[in-house]
């Protein structure tokens, strides 16, 4: 079974159409992984269903409306509702309230920077314009920076599809998506564990007291 790539067939006679609305419905409803879709895409690409240029384009409109969408129900819905639901979904993938916190701290600072970087990140992609919605941003480095994110995460994935298609007569697209998954995992898993090995061994700041605090 090759639930991916059904998909991709169905979309074919739709041409861009079809690429659009995948990729934008994926962000409003994520029953799937982004990299799955985008993966079965390029192996379409590869197949000579599409080009590799309207695909890519077709997938990153559908991307950047889909995040514009999310962005205006979180504005729409408010600060109390929005919070509930960025928590919510949170909860649902799995992702620590700690390090959802920090992407919204950082967003507070950095607004442009950490739009592109969520985008390149599972999980957090699809959340990022719930946090943007809920805290407010400047429209245009909000637009920019998601825009720029989308195409680098699509052109990644789109072109290993695309590559693998080209090895390969005989492709699954789902088979490649899970394994795709896996090394993800294995990856991020690799960065948390460096990322706490670091701060393990990061030395401690003394701690300053006042002369009031001093024992005699």
């Amino acid at each position: 079974m090759d639930p991916l790539g059904s998909l991709v067939a169905w979309a074919a006679p739709l041409g861009f159409a079809g690429l659009f609305a995948a990729a934008a419905s994926e962000r409003l409803i994520p029953v799937m992984p982004s990299y799955g879709l985008l993966v079965a895409v390029g192996i379409g690409a590869g197949d000579c269903l599409w080009s590799v240029p309207l695909a890519l384009s077709a997938v990153t409109s559908g991307g950047v409306a889909g995040s514009l969408a999310t962005d205006g129900l979180a504005a729409a819905l408010g600060e109390v509702r929005s919070l509930a639901l960025l928590r919510r979904g949170a909860h649902l993938a799995g992702l620590p309230a700690a390090r959802l916190d920090r992407w919204v701290q950082g967003y507070h600072r950095h607004q442009g920077a950490i739009a592109f970087a969520a985008q390149l990140v599972p999980t957090i992609r699809l959340l990022a314009p719930l946090i943007a919605g809920l805290l407010g941003h400047g429209f245009r480095t909000f637009l920019l920076a998601t825009t720029a994110g989308v195409v680098v995460w699509s052109a990644f994935f789109i072109g290993l599809g695309y590559l693998a298609a080209q090895l390969s007569v005989e492709i699954n697209a789902s088979v490649l998506a899970l394994q795709l998954l896996l090394i993800l995992l294995a990856a991020e898993g690799a960065a948390l564990l460096l990322s706490w090995r670091l701060r393990r061994r990061r030395p401690q700041q003394p701690v300053m007291t006042s002369p009031e605090d001093r024992i005699p």
